[in-house]
Order: C-alpha cells, then sequence, then structure tokens
C-alpha cells in the first residue's frame, strides 16, 4: 500500500487527516525488527510533536520511553495474529521527552485474500481522565482512612466526642503523660462460666456485657481503651479534662455496678444465674497515644497507674468487694469536688487500709465499697 500522502482515494485521505483522534498506519510485519510507520494523521502530530516526515519507516517503539510499561503488549503479536483487536494503555512520550497517557486499538487490514497487509492504531491521549481517576482514587482513599479512623475513634469515645476529634489531622496527637483515672471492670468467675457454655453464647454473653457498660462509660465521658477478653479497660479525663475526672470515673463505677444489677434481674426472669462484675479503679500518671500505621491505629494506656488499677481488680475477689479504690483516686475526688456532692460519692466508700499488691515493693491504700452485694 503506498503511503497515504498519495490522494488516490481523496475522500478517505480527507476523512483521516480530520479525524480528531491519532491514527497510525504500520506494516503488519510482528516479528524483529517489527512494524514500520507508513502513515499518520495530523492528530498524530500534535499529540506528540512529532511530523509526519519524521516518523515514517520508523517503529512506533519511538513513543517508548524509562516509564513506558511493556507489559501491556504481552498479549498483542497472540491477539493480532488472531484477526481480533488488540488494546492496550500505558505512558508514552512525545518528541520533547514529555510524558502523556496513551490508550490506543490496534486492528488488522486484510485484502481481498483475507491476509494481514497493515495494522491501524486508534490512539487517543487520556491523560486528563487517568489524572481525574486518580484523584478520584485519592479521595475515595482518603474517606476510606477517615472512615476506618471515625470507626476506630467510635471504639473508644462517645459520639458527640468522636465528632469533635474526627475533624482534627491527629485526633489522638502526640504520646505523651497526663493524669487520667483509670477503671477496669471485668466478670468475676468468668473462666469457669464460659465452661459451661458454648463458644457461640460466650460471645453473646461478652457483647451484651460491652454493650451495656460502654453505654455507662460514655455517660460519665469516660473512654474505651480496650477490651481484653470480658474485661474492659476504660480512662477518665483524656482527651479533655472537664475538671472532674476522678468524680466523673467513681460515679461511672456506681452506675456499672447498679447497671450489673438492672441485668441479673433481667436475667433471673429467663431464669438465668446472676453475673458479678468486679471493678478497679485508680488515678495518677500514665503515658498514652496512639500507635500503628496509616490503615489501623491501636490507642493504648501505660503505666503504674495502670497496672495498679488493674491489680485492684482483682483485689476485689480476695477482699470480697466488687468495687476496689485506690488512695489517689479519693485524693483526688476530694480536691474536684466540695460539700454535698462531695460526701455522698465519698460516704459509699469505707476505707480497708494497706494492701499488698503484686508487682509493687509497697502496699497501696485501698478503699472498698460499703455494702457491696459480694460481701453480703
Amino acid at each position: 500500500m503506498p503511503v497515504c500522502d498519495d490522494t488516490s482515494d481523496l475522500d478517505a485521505a480527507a476523512l483521516l487527516e480530520a479525524a480528531a483522534e491519532s491514527i497510525l498506519v504500520t506494516t503488519s510485519d510482528l516479528d524483529a525488527p517489527g512494524p514500520s510507520i507508513v502513515y499518520v494523521n495530523r492528530a498524530f502530530e500534535t499529540m506528540t510533536g512529532w511530523s509526519r516526515a519524521e516518523v515514517l519507516g520508523r517503529s512506533p517503539r519511538i513513543l517508548q520511553g524509562p516509564k513506558t510499561d511493556l507489559r501491556v503488549f504481552a498479549d498483542l503479536r497472540e491477539k493480532l495474529h488472531s484477526g481480533a483487536i488488540w488494546e492496550g494503555q500505558t505512558i508514552n512520550y512525545r518528541k520533547d521527552g514529555s510524558e502523556f497517557w496513551m490508550e490506543w486499538s490496534i486492528v488488522p487490514l486484510r485484502n481481498e485474500r483475507g491476509e494481514t497487509i497493515q495494522y491501524v492504531a486508534i490512539q487517543r491521549d487520556v491523560s486528563a481522565r487517568v489524572e481525574a481517576e486518580r484523584r478520584l482514587q485519592e479521595a475515595q482513599d482518603a474517606r476510606s482512612r477517615a472512615d476506618r479512623a471515625r470507626a476506630n475513634l467510635a471504639r473508644y469515645f462517645s459520639p458527640k466526642l468522636v465528632e469533635t476529634l474526627a475533624a482534627k489531622d491527629e485526633p489522638l496527637g502526640p504520646v505523651r503523660r497526663q493524669d487520667l483515672a483509670v477503671l477496669f471492670a471485668d466478670v468475676v468467675g468468668f473462666t469457669a462460666l464460659s465452661e459451661s457454655l458454648e463458644p457461640e453464647q460466650v460471645m453473646e454473653l461478652l457483647r451484651d456485657i460491652h454493650s451495656w457498660m460502654e453505654k455507662v462509660v460514655f455517660k460519665w465521658q469516660g473512654s474505651i481503651e480496650g477490651y481484653i477478653g470480658d474485661a474492659v479497660l476504660a480512662i477518665f479525663g483524656f482527651p479533655q479534662s472537664d475538671g472532674a475526672v476522678a468524680t466523673n470515673a467513681l460515679s461511672c463505677s456506681y452506675d456499672l455496678l447498679a447497671e450489673a444489677d438492672l441485668w441479673n434481674r433481667e436475667r433471673a426472669k429467663k431464669g438465668l444465674s446472676p453475673i458479678r462484675i468486679g471493678i478497679g479503679l485508680n488515678y495518677g500518671p500514665v503515658v498514652l497515644g496512639d500507635v500503628g500505621t496509616e490503615d489501623y491505629v491501636e490507642f493504648t494506656v501505660i503505666g503504674d497507674t495502670v497496672n495498679t488499677a488493674s491489680r485492684l481488680q482483682q483485689a476485689t475477689r480476695s477482699v470480697g468487694c466488687d468495687l476496689v479504690v485506690g488512695q489517689p483516686l479519693v485524693d483526688a475526688v476530694k480536691g474536684e469536688t466540695a460539700g454535698d456532692k462531695r460526701d455522698a460519692l465519698l460516704l459509699r466508700l469505707e476505707p480497708y487500709g494497706a494492701f499488698e499488691i503484686r508487682g509493687r515493693s509497697r502496699p497501696v491504700e485501698i478503699w472498698t465499697m460499703a455494702q457491696s452485694p459480694l460481701a453480703r
């Protein structure tokens, strides 16, 4: 076929020249050194910066460069040999070396005997579309990360506080030290209880317990640091302190025990045995912050105050009381609250005295809840 500058068929040539998309015609040689260019239209010149005179007789590979993904050509030979249309998309290069995304389709041209004599490539600069798709994907990824971050926040904080924190780039901030109230609560005798239940029943029981515990903690401006089996670790005073950190924590403890009593009454109506919880409460300095990756964030609180609160919760078994409170929290309540409100809170506690706990060289002063159900 002669080069189409020979306008033996003027209408066809005019049509090719007027086409908005780049058109490139090559020989049918697929074996090395490969096909050579026999025609390009004006749109090709505009898109690539190469003139017709510069590319005629050369390989289409003049458009390729360092970032051209050659893997897109893996099935080209097979499809063209079979007579099928081949399509691909990758980064190509203009004459000046600038990159652009090219999408193209290659179809075989056959003679009257069905023999492939040339290939026609319809080429399109889709850089704008690829960039729009990239930005859309980035927006979707950002939204997905934001949703995951919000979901992570919802594990720890009340819905109202989540809305506030979600608006911040670093909602939990850097790792830092501050004074907090720490509450541990778990089910008394849970191991023995779980042995008598099917695994599905154990999971249902835990979800039920965690559900009403979470509501009470959030009611008193607490945050859920984590669920550890049947135990719940909650903190008060983070990320914002309202000046009643210890007071809220102690009030929350009373409400948790009251809610447990109501829950057990409902269980009794169903013929189920009561389940008791033990609570350890302490106040003091902790180190806290979030750790993890861009996709998953885990909030953590560590320090002697946390360890002691955990030990106080374990002590509820040995002292026969549902609630064991460290002296620092009682002192903090006295500093935060005065008058009848302070008296109403503290009158429900009674001093126990020094108590030896594992992991500490000295005993700690503790208070227990007066008239505890476990003590009766």
